[in-house]
């Protein structure tokens, strides 16, 4: 009787094992699938928007320089701005190099060749595999971690440095326009020569009854 109640309870150990086991294979894959290609993603997403403000702000900048006088605060705005950017731009490729490492569950087959031969061999077995995706399971909710953070950070630079940016191109268009404006007033002044008194004589039409006056002798 107290041998059956013995395996009883070792199968509901077991059942238990295997529940557990097969939730930590779940929240491992998801982790695998879903969270951390995700992170990678946005990281690459915030560092091509980085990359594409950062040529915009030159080549406006190149514009603006030629179209227009140069104002040292406009053009303080867009080194700042790109200042701001390309830092985001490089932590970006930095979180991704340092953070390019997935963990996955080790092989148990070494430590499950060593377990000994009775009742509680598959239960010990089911024990390994546990212990082997919550090691993976922890490594990488390390990972995801220090890249939530990452992305936290690349993200309020790029929000400064884009609404620097912004405020940058605002300045600038309203300086080209300002200037358009002076320039074609200025085209729209012309300068009418006035004539000096005593330097022309009037001409004076003729009438056909008119004849021509003879010289006197």
């Amino acid at each position: 009787m107290s041998e059956n109640k013995e395996n009883i309870s070792f199968e509901n150990y077991e059942k238990n094992l295997k529940l557990q086991l097969e939730s930590k294979r779940k929240d491992l894959d998801i982790q695998l699938t879903s969270i951390i290609p995700g992170q990678f993603q946005t990281i690459k997403l915030y560092m091509w928007l980085c990359t594409f403000i950062i040529a915009g702000d030159i080549t406006i900048l190149n514009n603006y320089i030629k179209t227009t006088h140069t104002d040292l605060f406009t053009i303080i705005l867009f080194s700042v701005s790109i200042m701001f950017l390309g830092y985001c731009a490089f932590f970006s490729l930095l979180a991704l190099k340092i953070n390019n490492t997935i963990a996955f569950p080790q092989d148990q087959y070494g430590e499950m060749s060593k377990l000994n031969s009775d009742n509680l061999e598959h239960t010990n077995g089911i024990n390994a595999m546990i212990s082997s995706i919550l090691d993976a399971f922890d490594k990488n909710n390390k990972i995801i971690n220090n890249m939530s953070k990452d992305i936290g950070k690349i993200y309020v630079f790029l929000v400064i440095g884009a609404s620097i940016s912004f405020f940058a191109i605002i300045t600038s268009g309203a300086q080209i326009v300002k200037g358009e404006i002076i320039m074609s007033d200025n085209k729209e002044k012309v300068i009418k020569p006035t004539p000096q008194t005593g330097t022309t004589t009037p001409i004076i039409p003729k009438t056909r009854g008119d004849k021509p006056e003879q010289e006197k002798k």
